[in-house]
């Protein structure tokens, strides 16, 4: 008879076990989901597609983006996420991000490091997203942006310049206000302060513009479709290599 209480508490403890591993996973996975949604799909123009590991997907207005998702943009498409605290990215036409990092803003899900492949990514950090404190970065194949500032655009392609033919990596980075920091893949790394209304030129791992107005010029204009998308061209002419820091 002893043995057999003995038996039945047992078993009381293992279904108590049982019931709050369950418990703990259900209130886990909300969290999990909240960590590795970034932010949602809040204009799109034109077409686009998303690439996560479950496969290929038509991107939709109000489409949750996850962490780790590639997204792009088909010619003459534009497509904006919405971040927290009003942040957002805006995809210019024929351009790739990945969302490869994230961190909790206020409790919410953002992203902490794009990477542009190519084309044009507009960013827009405000609220909680903006600090002292770098939150936020741009990385492209040979440069990297990262910010404590809020409106900047960013601009990638492997193609051949007059400038310097041989290089097939091209960055620029027009700030619209405030300040973003870009640097090079260099061992230590050359960086510059990029300020509102200024931007800058890495070919390869070398800062070509020092300084210059936001406009138009020697890389040619970028197509503009949706609101808010800046031209991320040159403007006037080169004045050659840089490799001193700002």
């Amino acid at each position: 008879m002893r043995m057999q209480r003995r038996s039945n508490m047992n078993w009381l403890r293992i279904l108590s076990l049982a019931a709050l591993a369950i418990v703990a996973i259900a209130a886990g996975a909300p969290l999990a989901s909240a960590q590795s949604t970034v932010g949602t799909i809040t204009q799109l123009q034109g077409t686009g597609k998303i690439q996560r590991s479950t496969g290929t997907i038509a991107a939709a207005p109000n489409m949750p983006i996850l962490l780790h998702d590639q997204i792009s943009t088909d010619p003459n498409s534009s497509l904006t996420i919405g971040l927290v605290d009003n942040s957002s990215l805006q995809l210019g036409p024929s351009s790739t991000i990945t969302i490869d990092d994230s961190v909790l803003v206020n409790g919410v899900g953002a992203p902490s490091k794009v990477g542009l492949l190519g084309g044009d990514l507009h960013s827009t950090i405000v609220g909680a997203m903006r600090g002292n404190a770098t939150t936020f970065e741009v990385h492209t194949p040979n440069a990297i942006g990262a910010v404590r500032g809020t409106d900047f655009n960013t601009h990638y392609d492997n193609n051949s310049h007059k400038e310097d033919p041989s290089c097939l990596h091209t960055t620029r980075v027009d700030v619209n206000d405030g300040t973003v920091q870009v640097c090079n893949y260099a061992t230590p790394p050359v960086c510059k302060d990029v300020k509102k209304g200024q931007h800058t030129v890495v070919r390869c791992g070398v800062f070509w513009f020092d300084w210059g107005p936001v406009g138009l010029g020697a890389l040619g204009a970028v197509g503009v479709v949706g609101a808010g998308l800046g031209a991320a061209a040159g403007a006037g002419a080169f004045n050659g290599p840089s490799t001193s820091s700002k």
